[in-house]
């Protein structure tokens, strides 16, 4: 077999046509929250704007009429983070951490989510808190075109040297924090994301987002 070949297969083996990033969602349990200058979950803070999501990048915050534990979740995946809070039925926080204002009782989390009525999402300055734990594997959905970006004051993307696609994506698994990579074959160029999509400045025919799984 020669050595195309190979790295051909090999690459064939890292992508998939998987929807998304899949997490397990684990209750962890209900916890107050502070007001919006000291906020318990904080990861999104200095994002506006994340594909489809429109976030107060002031605050970190996701208000949303259609909030489940779902919706939240397949937010905070985009950004690989461990932990999210739903709270006064539509607002979605993500974490990397938890528990700065103490835990309370379930029953101070008493409100319905506004997008389904069987899940809980929290209540007034208290968070129904999740974890998230993604699968350990280094498979890849290939979006050649796409026009979802992010928008954040944060750093979002790191260059990597990297003579093909197959070394790119190899980097993005080593890293905890990589979500995502874009590479440009003509320009010989990779780029680590921090998040599910690129800024706007990695998108175009030039660049194909490669999502991790």
């Amino acid at each position: 077999m020669s050595i195309c070949m190979f790295q051909s297969l090999l690459l064939c083996a890292l992508l998939t046509c998987g929807a998304g990033r899949v997490a397990q969602i684990s209750y962890v349990g209900c916890y107050q929250d502070g007001d919006n200058s000291n906020r318990d979950l904080t990861a999104l803070k200095g994002v506006s704007r994340l594909g489809l999501y429109t976030i107060d990048a002031n605050i970190g915050i996701i208000n949303n009429g259609d909030m489940s534990l779902e919706f939240c979740s397949d937010v905070c995946s985009l950004g690989g983070f461990p932990y999210f809070g739903v709270q006064f039925s539509e607002q979605c926080f993500c974490g990397t951490s938890y528990g700065l204002h103490g835990k309370l009782d379930d029953s101070k989390c008493d409100m319905q989510c506004a997008g389904n009525s069987l899940q809980t999402c929290g209540g007034f300055g208290t968070s129904s808190i999740f974890s998230l734990a993604y699968p350990k594997n280094n498979f890849y959905k290939m979006l050649k075109n796409s026009t979802l970006t992010v928008e954040t004051s944060k750093t979002s993307f790191w260059p990597a040297a990297t003579p093909s696609v197959m070394h790119c994506l190899a980097k993005c698994s080593a890293r905890a924090d990589c979500q995502a990579a874009v590479f440009s074959k003509r320009l010989l160029a990779c780029h680590l994301l921090a998040f599910a999509y690129p800024p706007a400045s990695l998108t175009g025919p030039d660049w194909t987002l490669y999502q991790r799984g």
